[in-house]
């Protein structure tokens, strides 16, 4: 049995991010959007920026957020688009 260890989904992202969309008026780093408890455990984090980074994606190709990098492997900003 391989035990199964709790990720942050994209659909969890998506949500994640859409209950912070009212923080997101100007550039914010999108580490800042990972849950506390993905945050808190050493072995999670990643998972918990692979799942805010891919439901970041799919809200950037849905218009909903926009998203820039300065210069490679420098930090990613997220921001909400205004319509």
């Amino acid at each position: 049995n391989i035990p199964k260890l709790p990720v942050l989904s994209t659909e969890q992202g998506i949500k994640q991010i859409q209950s912070n969309l009212h923080k997101l008026n100007d550039w914010k780093e999108i580490n800042k959007l990972i849950p506390d408890y993905f945050i808190k455990n050493k072995n999670m984090k990643k998972t918990g920026f692979a799942g805010i980074f891919a439901a970041s994606l799919e809200l950037s190709k849905e218009g909903v957020v926009s998203l820039m990098q300065k210069k490679i492997f420098d930090r990613l900003l997220i921001k909400k688009l205004t319509k």
